[in-house]
């Protein structure tokens, strides 16, 4: 050859951040703010379908909990689909498959079909997020790859406040006065079946991944598929006003998809196993925290109107991207993401320890303001460290196995994501009126902020900077 070889990694940093990133940013963050939307949801029809299918706690607990459980297969079964066949295939008919369920919920007659319409939402949520990640790392150059993957997830927010708008229109705003505050209803229509039904919108997301996204240039040249790839490399330097360096043939080795055994061979296995610990951690904490969230905080009563309080929830994570945004480049991967989930662990506990009527640290440390900050603060940090885990997994993977890896990671997660909602609403004591013992609150919380904090620890203790390191 007349030049040295020429990795894909390469040529995609001298490819500067330019219209096409910004472009792709655009929609791979309108799928994941959409995929927010359809977690959160659950949470605030969950207070009216435990009146309206008089369940009991561990029934609203499991529901709550089913789009989590169909995560966990969705984390595994399209992570593998993306690496055997394609990210925008496995793009596509994520975002295609969690719409049409997540409409198909405005139909449910009771536990069993909701749980199963939610589970169903879930497999495909579960693969969105994790094709997502993969599919935006592998165009964005390594200099700027953790940034623009922490303002991915910024968009999660975004979702929320759509999703605490939603709620508010059909639950609230729009409510009739055939209904009760217990079981709003819209004419003569269930609002929390509205709800559901305005969630299919992000089919119409699909028709966009099919006409603006291509293959990434990663998966195609490890199909061998070098033509292609430099097609793509070409269209995106052209897009960003730049010369594009081209592969050639020899400069690629062509591998198979390999077995999800990969993941632990010796090369990557403590990186497989630390990375599988700090994902069962965040979710642990965050979902035991917030699938609870607004019937818990309303029952706590220091708040009027629970749409507003959880919009100013919505609004605090935005900073706390940002900042991880900049702390992951600045920092480090590693230390960002560790830190960020000890303080989501400690803020977690001063948020449950000063609620009203717990009072732990004392009289003078508790009440409206300790608890809203303590919240506001774990909402923060939680955030953030979601933020610096999804631009830190994919980094640790190498790019045969990065779906899987990503799928992996997320599948584990949602295993715990699925404990702690249940396990929340069996510490809680929750009765169909809504009302809660103070210190089973206390005693919910307290081993979820414990996960938080150990989550932290592993990452501190056993993980491997990739800040600055192509992926591989």
């Amino acid at each position: 050859m007349s030049r040295g070889t020429v990795t894909v990694s390469q040529v995609i940093d001298r490819i500067p951040v330019g219209r096409f990133h910004h472009r792709l940013l655009a929609i791979c963050g309108s799928a994941w703010a959409f995929d927010g939307m359809e977690v959160i949801i659950i949470s605030f029809t969950l207070p009216v379908l435990i009146g309206a299918w008089g369940l009991s706690g561990l029934s609203a607990g499991l529901l709550g909990s089913a789009s989590l459980m169909g995560m966990i297969i969705g984390n595994w079964g399209w992570g593998w689909y993306a690496d055997r066949y394609g990210r925008k295939p496995a793009f596509q008919w994520t975002v295609l498959t969690y719409s049409v369920f997540a409409g198909l919920t405005a139909l449910a007659v009771g536990f069993y079909s909701g749980f199963a319409l939610r589970f169903l939402t879930g497999v495909g949520l579960g693969g969105a997020l994790a094709v997502d990640t993969s599919y935006l790392s592998e165009h964005l150059p390594t200099e700027r790859r953790g940034r623009y993957l922490v303002y991915l997830d910024a968009f999660w927010p975004i979702g929320n406040i759509i999703a605490v708008v939603l709620a508010w229109v059909w639950l609230s705003a729009l409510a009739g006065p055939g209904g009760t505050i217990a079981l709003p209803v819209v004419g003569a229509v269930a609002g929390w079946r509205l709800l559901f039904l305005s969630a299919a919108f992000p089919a119409l997301l699909v028709f966009v991944i099919r006409s603006q996204l291509s293959e990434t240039p990663y998966y195609l040249a490890k199909e061998g598929r070098i033509d292609e790839a430099n097609a793509l490399i070409r269209t995106i330097a052209a897009e960003n006003d730049e010369e594009a360096e081209l592969l050639e043939v020899d400069d690629v080795e062509v591998t198979a998809t390999p077995p999800v055994s990969r993941l632990f061979d010796e090369d990557i296995r403590s990186q497989t196993l630390m990375i599988g610990a700090a994902w069962f951690a965040i979710n642990f904490g965050y979902y035991g925290v917030f699938i609870w969230l607004p019937q818990t905080v309303g029952a706590a009563g220091v708040v009027g109107n629970i749409y507003l309080y959880f919009l100013l929830i919505a609004v605090v994570q935005i900073p706390g991207y940002l900042s991880a945004a900049y702390l992951v480049e600045r920092v480090g991967r590693r230390p960002t993401l560790g830190s960020y989930l000890l303080l989501s662990g400690v803020f977690t506990f001063v948020f449950a320890a000063t609620m009203p009527g717990v009072a732990l640290f004392g009289a003078g440390l508790s009440g409206f303001w300790p608890f809203l900050l303590g919240l506001l603060a774990a909402s923060f940090f939680a955030l953030g460290a979601w933020g610096a885990i999804y631009a830190y997994t994919p980094e640790l993977f190498p790019t045969e196995a990065r779906g899987t890896g990503m799928g992996y990671a997320g599948g584990v997660g949602k295993v715990a994501a699925v404990i702690g909602p249940i396990l929340a609403g069996t510490l809680l004591e929750t009765d169909l009126a809504g009302g809660f013992v103070e210190s089973g609150y206390l005693l919910a919380l307290t081993p979820l902020a414990v996960a938080f904090a150990l989550g932290g620890l592993v990452v501190l203790a056993f993980g491997r900077e990739t800040r600055g390191e192509p992926l591989f």
